[in-house]
């Protein structure tokens, strides 16, 4: 019997880009550590990339694999425990719903994080496109808390954590219950399973 892997993600100790990851090794029960750099000007040259997150898998008797980049990271785990259908078609409408929020993140970092005060008004305006595409879409899946099905998928865990990042970048008068109801429950659903895993 083949020895289950174990990983090791490598990020700073914040949530930023790799909160996806890591929600998805918690609720798949990966055997897993995090790594949080203490000196980052002297680590980065031996990254991937210069760049993280870093994921890091390690099977015994094989070469490590490691892997850069937040996106590809999310999808190679979402994938290989089942959070994005072997379906291609499906997996496809997944990985659509997910990329949606890259615009928003990346927006919200550019004003948020390098205080770039020009793009806000874009990113009100991806929030209210967000809100208003994906609250149909939630609601055409029966409004269960799910935009697929009635378990997590990879696209539940990226608005998740998308949502509670706009929120605590003060997003909150965008993002009300009034505002994005199915949104709103679908944070209570995925939120409610990720504490269920962690107490497993």
């Amino acid at each position: 019997m083949t020895a289950s892997p174990s990983y090791e993600l490598i990020y700073f100790k914040t949530t930023g880009l790799a909160e996806g990851s890591r929600i998805i090794l918690n609720l798949a029960g990966a055997n897993w550590k995090e790594t949080n750099p203490t000196d980052w000007p002297s680590l980065k040259p031996s990254m991937p990339f210069e760049r993280i997150p870093i994921l890091i898998e390690r099977n015994e008797g094989s070469e490590d694999f490691v892997l850069s980049e937040s996106e590809v990271i999310e999808r190679y785990l979402a994938r290989k425990y089942g959070f994005i259908s072997s379906d291609p078609k499906l997996a496809a409408k997944q990985e659509q719903v997910r990329a949606q929020f890259s615009d928003a993140r990346q927006l919200a970092t550019e004003v948020f994080v390098r205080k770039n005060e020009t793009h806000r008004q874009r990113l009100i305006e991806q929030v209210q496109l967000i809100v208003r595409k994906h609250e149909e879409l939630l609601e055409k899946n029966g409004n269960n808390g799910h935009y697929f099905g009635d378990s997590v998928t990879y696209p539940d865990i990226a608005a998740y954590v998308i949502i509670n990042a706009l929120r605590d970048y003060g997003f909150p008068e965008q993002l009300t219950e009034d505002v994005a109801p199915r949104l709103n429950k679908l944070q209570k659903v995925v939120g409610n399973t990720i504490a269920a895993a962690k107490k497993q």
